[in-house]
C-alpha cells in the first residue's frame, strides 16, 4: 500500500503563503473589477459579460 505525500514543516509553510499570496491576488482582481464596474455603462459591461453565458 502506497503511503501518502509527507510534507515537512517548511513546505507547509511555503503552501500556506502562496495560498495568501493567490488569495490576496483574486481579492484585488474582484476589487479592481468591482470599481470598473460601477464607472462603466450598464450595456458595456452587459455585453462583455452576455458573451461569456452564450
Amino acid at each position: 500500500m502506497e503511503k501518502g505525500l509527507r510534507l515537512t514543516a517548511k513546505d507547509l509553510k511555503e503552501l500556506e503563503e502562496e495560498k495568501q499570496r493567490n488569495r490576496q491576488q483574486r481579492m484585488e482582481f474582484v476589487n479592481m473589477y468591482a470599481d470598473w464596474l460601477k464607472k462603466t455603462p450598464n450595456k458595456v459591461w452587459s455585453k462583455q459579460q452576455a458573451k461569456y453565458l452564450k
